[in-house]
């Protein structure tokens, strides 16, 4: 599950966006530029979708793109390409190298908008932990990491975590102890923490939006348990490395942390 944020005016993009192919995901959609830079700051998003044909005349896609790229380097970004849009902007898009930019025709909605939203997502934050440790846990362990990080996004209680794995919480906690796994509760918070290892790195957001993000009472409590469990402050969870900072203290509170091997891509 992944929120998914949608500038657009044209009903059946947004109707492509909410398809059966896409149910799992939540959408946020909005008309105006200045209500998606609001939600890009202030809720937890996974993915931009942006329609070249809602930018505002005075944006140009390559300027506006390169911008929210370089504030908010962990969301991916698709542009739908309509007709008529500037080709040397296009160009220049091409140019700027932006790794997770994906172009698609205007007339491949849901079956293209799907599939290139997948490929965006596989490098959101649960499924770079997630890669990080299933080699080295059962797969029953990994899918309820894996839950654990897609629950945060939908501010989910121990309790719907363990329903959503079909058990119940003490259940689901023994499950995890026995690989060695923090409780129930305990994986939640880690897992939210993990989520803000790598929002804490995007220019874009300061400490006190990702705790609202994160659905904290007050910028101090998300401190306290960043404190609590990570041993450090945003300042230095971001100067550390985001969320490779946290993924490594989660390891070392899995016992994990010697057995996994990192590629590239955890950053």
């Amino acid at each position: 599950m992944a929120l998914v944020t949608v500038l657009t005016r044209d009903p059946k993009l947004r109707s492509a966006v909410r398809s059966p192919l896409l149910d799992a995901h939540v959408v946020a959609s909005t008309r105006s530029w200045e209500r998606l830079s609001w939600l890009l700051r202030e809720r937890p998003a996974t993915a931009l979708i942006l329609d070249s044909g809602a930018l505002p005349p005075d944006v140009f896609p390559d300027a506006a793109v390169g911008d929210l790229r370089r504030r908010y380097p962990s969301v991916a970004v698709l542009l739908i390409v309509r007709p008529g849009a500037d080709p040397v902007s296009l160009f220049r898009l091409g140019r700027a190298g932006l790794g997770e930019l994906v172009l698609l025709p205007v007339d491949a909605l849901d079956a293209e908008v799907a599939r290139a939203l997948r490929g965006a997502l596989s490098g959101g934050t649960a499924s770079l932990v997630t890669r990080a440790v299933s080699a080295h846990l059962p797969s029953r362990q990994s899918q309820a990491i894996r839950t654990a990080m897609e629950g945060v996004q939908r501010a989910w209680s121990a309790e719907d975590l363990a329903a959503n794995m079909g058990l119940t919480r003490q259940h689901l906690s023994v499950l995890l102890k026995g690989a060695g796994l923090p409780s129930t509760g305990h994986l939640l918070i880690w897992a939210k923490l993990l989520h803000a290892g790598r929002w804490l790195a995007d220019p874009g957001r300061s400490a006190e939006s990702v705790s609202r993000q994160l659905e904290y009472s007050s910028g101090a409590a998300f401190r306290r348990a960043l404190r609590a469990y990570v041993g450090a402050t945003p300042t230095e969870v971001k100067g550390g490395g985001g969320l490779r900072f946290v993924l490594l203290r989660f390891l070392d509170a899995c016992g994990l942390r010697d057995s996994v091997v990192f590629g590239r891509s955890v950053a």
